[in-house]
C-alpha cells in the first residue's frame, strides 16, 4: 500500500505504463487484482492508457467511441508485458472505465442527450441499466472540469 501511495506523487511525472511494474510488486503476496491506469494530457490533446485484467476503457464524444486495450493478466501474479495506448482527448469527451462486472456490450444511444449529462449521472446509468448481475462492478467515467 505505501508503494501505491507513493507512485501518487510521482503518476503526474511517468506514464501510465511505468506505474504498474511497481504495483505488481506490491501486490504479489495478495489475490492479485485488475489494474487501470489512466493519464489525460489536456494540452497535448492525448489520452494515455495501460490496463491489465478485465478493465475495459473508451474515450466517447457525440456517440463515437474508441477503446483502449487491456492486456491480458494480473498485476500481483500473472503479468507479462505492459503495454501503453493513446488516443486523442478533446474538450467534452468522456474518458469511461469499467470492470467486467458490466457488459462490453453497453451504449448510450438509446438515451438522448445522457451524453451531456454529469459524468456521475452516466457512470450510475452505466451500473444500472448493464450491470451483469454477477461479480463486482467499478465503474467510472469522466470528464475535464467536472467535480465530484
Amino acid at each position: 500500500v505505501q508503494v501505491l501511495a507513493d507512485m501518487a506523487a510521482v503518476s503526474r511525472v511517468r506514464p501510465p505504463a511505468e506505474l504498474v511494474p511497481p504495483m505488481h510488486a506490491a501486490l504479489q503476496k495478495t489475490r492479485g487484482a485488475a489494474v487501470a491506469v489512466a493519464s489525460i494530457d489536456v494540452q497535448g490533446g492525448k489520452v494515455r492508457f495501460a490496463g491489465v485484467g478485465n478493465i475495459a476503457c473508451c474515450t466517447s464524444l457525440d456517440g463515437q467511441r474508441r477503446h483502449l486495450v487491456s492486456v491480458n493478466g494480473i498485476v500481483g501474479h500473472n503479468l507479462r508485458k505492459v503495454q501503453q495506448f493513446e488516443t486523442p482527448w478533446q474538450d467534452g469527451m468522456l474518458l469511461i472505465l469499467h470492470s467486467d462486472g458490466l457488459t462490453s456490450r453497453w451504449s448510450l444511444d438509446g438515451y438522448p442527450g445522457v451524453e451531456q449529462a454529469h459524468a456521475a449521472v452516466i457512470a450510475a446509468l452505466l451500473y444500472r441499466d448493464f450491470y451483469r448481475g454477477r461479480d463486482d462492478v467499478s465503474v467510472m467515467v469522466l470528464r475535464q472540469g467536472e467535480a465530484g
